[in-house]
């Protein structure tokens, strides 16, 4: 199911579609999405800079824990390298597939963004959706790689927010 999945999405590939899918991938723009919402969660969330830092950490975590972590562990080839029959229409990348970085990376955050400012969890959600698309439309990821790093950035920024509010409970004694 996985492959099909994944030839199903990248095999409707079209010249439209392609920058969009890319630029949903592209690790800058989604950096400078990052910095905005964390100095919108310093300014507006009820949490102030304590969802700041939880965003930045949850991310910084969520990809250290896949890439230097889970992928070495589990060393899935990327399905770029490994099948013919995939279209590449942005570069294939050297590092591993599962879990899917960029999962883990904007699942974190839609955690923390859902937590810290609940008004604007559509769009966090919408994003995390759009960036994990683009990983299984580009090629790179096959759908359980995007699933997995869902997974372990939601986990990730989970663990994260329940320390901080246990440091609140125990501040507040």
């Amino acid at each position: 199911m996985d492959l099909q999945i994944l030839r199903w999405v990248n095999q409707a590939g079209s010249p439209v579609l392609d920058p969009v899918m890319t630029a949903a991938s592209n690790r800058w723009l989604l950096l400078t999405i990052a910095v905005l919402a964390a100095i919108y969660l310093a300014v507006r969330s009820p949490h102030h800079w304590l969802a700041a830092l939880l965003l930045v950490a949850s991310i910084g975590a969520a990809d250290l824990v896949a890439v230097r972590a889970v992928k070495p562990a589990v060393e899935r080839i990327r399905p770029c390298h490994s099948l013919a029959s995939v279209r590449v229409p942005d570069g294939c990348g050297s590092g591993r597939s599962f879990p899917s970085a960029h999962a883990s990376d904007t699942a974190a955050a839609a955690t923390v963004v859902a937590w810290a400012a609940p008004a604007l969890s559509p769009f966090a959600l919408a994003l995390t959706a759009i960036v994990g698309l683009s990983r299984v439309y580009l090629g790179v990821h096959y759908p359980s790689d995007v699933v997995g790093g869902w997974v372990l950035g939601a986990a990730v920024a989970a663990i994260l927010i329940a320390v901080a509010r246990l440091r609140y409970a125990v501040r507040a004694r």
